[in-house]
């Protein structure tokens, strides 16, 4: 089991290993451009570096071939700097694309290293220089270029620098032990190759992140800079204008956006309202607008302008603008006073739905806050009994035996946390509550669940709770046991915080008439009544940041669920008690179904089928348990062919399968062999039986996560039935 855990943990850390890993490629056109431009330059620069340094190191000159060849000549120099030149300028040609044109500017400024290397005679100094390099060349964000320059820093440290150490390095150390040196300026191009991808990586995510949000816009948008070109385009601005948002970027705002007066006439740029923020650095926002297409046409827009400023320098705007075709067409049929109304109403209505949206997102927010408590205060439980049944292998087996009793009850109120969000988004009445409750048993695992997690916070020091025995008398009824838990640890962790020093808190259960009533009360600070009085309603809390405002209210949703009544007693001072009761539906139990033997299950042979080989695992292990006979597929048309290929009693089946799912499996068996019986797995059990749905072929549904007497109570029931 351990071996299956490490394996998606490994695969989930090298997934996010690979996710640091930029992807290149992605810089935005004029991005890139204006990127590329500067290492040109910086490329040049080094051109002139370089023929001064023939002067200025004291090069002798003389014009032949043979000093063109010659190391200390200033014309051998000039050529080398001409070399450097020649690779700038192939890093202008446009028609040879990014990841060339950004290979040429690389070897430029590599080679620019290598001869200032040279030059210095080996200086340690400017050996950084390739390092340096390295880093404005991540700027192109382009694979191959950067690993190529690499290659050239490895190729001169690790193979001239090793061979040829006197034309690479001015020190005895580096000649006598070239290896060593290579091997020193390897971590420095390692470390400096780290913290460029690293940043570029940053830098890509960045860029594809605002990408991403421009481009989903459905509003059209575009960005001009001082000089009114374009610099960006999103793919609903270009297809409201009629244009080819690749082709735009670079030419002026009137080439591609004509801005027209009310008179039809087209503006200029240095008059278009479009440019006003280059003038006072204010946002601007104009309605019903007319911008001419490139084809003649025109289309009515509402726009805002909004100036981009970067470190207090303004760099241009950002102008979002909307096609109000549609609005104009419908406006046109109406009277204008009639036009005013609706618009009036129009924006009212907006603001009432963006004020309710506000608030249900606001109210999701907080119900996902206590969704997520609650499951947390479920997980609880589990992991710690895990770790100290891990831990502590020498335990007794009645102390082993009772944590893992813990641990699969906690388990049971987690899967009833998944059910109830799944349930917000269906009608409550359709819940089914059938499952026989023993309210003892149920206080007794509350309290051993939630105990040692309030006995060490500050605020439970010296809070003790006391069980009233006459809990022994009640009777099971019918319900939600996971609910009925969850109600008590809300109630038990509330009394816990209304208790802030010490207390005690006593729970009671007692017969009532025809059905049962549970008390929980504290001797902490009480509640004054109008706290009283709204401490029911959602969200309401007096805990502040701290407390969703949740707990109570679920405490009052599971008593309706039950039909039942909530009735809290509470002054300031003296305690709160909080008395539950909830009816006995159907017939009274006298005793539970968690206490009765099930009837023995002779072996079966038993196909498993789940694409989840946990899961396949875990039902596995629960058949061995009744000496079953149980061999297993990882997908519905694995099953089918094992299902061929032997000879079966039983099938039990995963629902929601690749290459063929549950329901075609069972309807598959069951036109091809009627007698076998199928049960099928699904973690919608409860809506499924809420709905009345049964898939054809299938004899019986079990919700997961699968318990063994669930199990075990449907098998009993299809080999009955069949």
């Amino acid at each position: 089991m351990t071996t299956r855990l490490r394996r998606p943990t490994a695969i989930t850390a090298m997934s996010r290993l690979w996710s640091l890993v930029p992807s290149g490629g992605s810089l935005p056109e004029g991005v890139w451009r204006a990127r590329h431009r500067f290492l040109i330059g910086l490329t040049f620069f080094h051109v002139v570096i370089i023929a001064l340094a023939a002067a200025v190191i004291g090069k002798h000159w003389e014009l032949s071939l043979r000093a063109f060849f010659d190391d200390d000549s200033g014309l051998h120099i000039i050529g080398e700097s001409l070399v450097v030149a020649l690779f700038g300028l192939l890093a202008c040609w446009r028609r040879a694309g990014r990841t060339v044109q950004a290979t040429f500017v690389g070897f430029g400024l590599m080679s620019s290293s290598a001869i200032l290397v040279h030059l210095s005679g080996g200086y340690i100094e400017l050996h950084f220089h390739f390092f340096v390099m390295l880093t404005f060349l991540a700027l192109c964000q382009d694979w191959i270029p950067y690993l190529l320059a690499v290659a050239f820093v490895a190729v001169h440290h690790g193979v001239v620098g090793v061979l040829w150490p006197q034309s690479v390095y001015n020190h005895e150390a580096a000649f006598n032990a070239p290896w060593t040196w290579a091997s020193i300026h390897a971590l420095f191009v390692l470390w400096s190759c780290v913290g460029s991808v690293v940043a570029w990586r940053f830098n890509e995510r960045a860029f594809a992140q605002t990408a991403l949000i421009i481009e989903a816009a459905g509003e059209g948008i575009f960005g001009v800079d001082t000089d009114a070109h374009i610099t960006f385009i999103n793919p609903a601005a270009a297809t409201i204008l009629g244009l080819d948002a690749r082709a735009v970027v670079g030419k002026r705002l009137g080439q591609i956006v004509h801005h027209l007066a009310p008179d039809g006439t087209q503006l200029p740029d240095d008059d278009s309202p479009i440019l006003a923020p280059l003038k006072d650095r204010k946002a601007h926002q104009a309605t019903d607008q007319i911008f001419g297409r490139v084809d003649g046409s025109y289309v009515p827009v509402d726009y805002v302008t909004t100036p981009m400023v970067e470190r207090d320098q303004l760099t241009g705007v950002v102008v979002s603008f909307n096609d109000i075709t549609a609005r104009h067409r419908s406006e046109a049929a109406l009277q204008q006073s009639h036009r005013m109304l609706e618009e009036t109403l129009l924006q009212l209505k907006t603001t009432q739905q963006q004020m309710l949206q506000q608030e249900r997102l606001r109210a999701m927010g907080q119900m996902a806050s206590g969704i997520a408590h609650d499951f947390n205060n479920s997980l609880s439980p589990i992991v710690g009994f895990a770790e100290l049944l891990m831990k502590s292998p020498d335990l007794p087996r009645e102390t082993t035996q009772a944590y893992a009793q813990l641990i699969n009850t906690a388990a049971l109120d987690a899967a009833s946390v998944i059910r109830r969000l799944r349930e917000l988004y269906r009608d409550r009445s359709d819940g089914v509550i059938g499952d026989p409750v023993d309210l003892r048993r149920c206080i007794d695992e509350v309290v051993a669940m939630t105990q040692p997690r309030w006995k060490n916070q500050a605020l439970g020091q010296g809070i003790a709770i006391r069980i009233d025995t006459r809990v022994d008398d009640v009777p099971c009824f019918s319900g939600d046991a996971a609910g009925i838990r969850e109600m008590l640890a809300n109630l038990i962790f509330n009394a816990v915080d209304a208790m802030p020093k010490s207390g005690t808190i006593t729970v009671r259960a007692r017969p009532d008439g025809a059905g049962v009533r549970l008390e929980v009360s504290d001797t902490g600070t009480g509640m004054s009544d109008e706290v009283r009085q709204r401490c029911l309603e959602p969200f309401f809390t007096t805990k502040g940041q701290h407390g969703t405002g949740l707990g109570l209210s679920l405490v009052h949703t599971t008593v309706q669920r039950h039909d039942g009544t909530l009735t809290i007693e509470s002054e300031p001072g003296r305690g709160s008690t909080f008395i539950v009761r909830l009816p006995i539906q159907g017939e009274l139990a006298t005793a539970c179904a968690d206490d009765e033997s099930p009837e023995p299950l002779r072996p079966l042979h038993i196909l498993v089928v789940d694409d989840d080989p946990l899961v396949r695992t875990s039902v596995v292990a629960q058949l061995n348990t009744q000496a079953h006979i149980v061999e297993t597929a990882a997908n519905g048309r694995e099953g089918l062919d094992r299902f061929a290929s032997g000879r079966f009693d039983l099938v039990v089946t995963d629902r929601a399968m690749p290459e063929m799912g549950g329901d075609q499996l069972a309807a598959t068996i069951e036109r091809s062999a009627p007698e076998i019986p199928v049960i099928m797995l699904t973690g919608f059990g409860d809506l499924m039986a809420a709905k009345g749905e049964h898939p054809p072929g299938v004899d019986a549904v079990v919700s997961k996560p699968v318990t063994l007497d669930a199990l075990t109570q449907a098998i009993l029931k299809v080999i009955a039935r069949r």
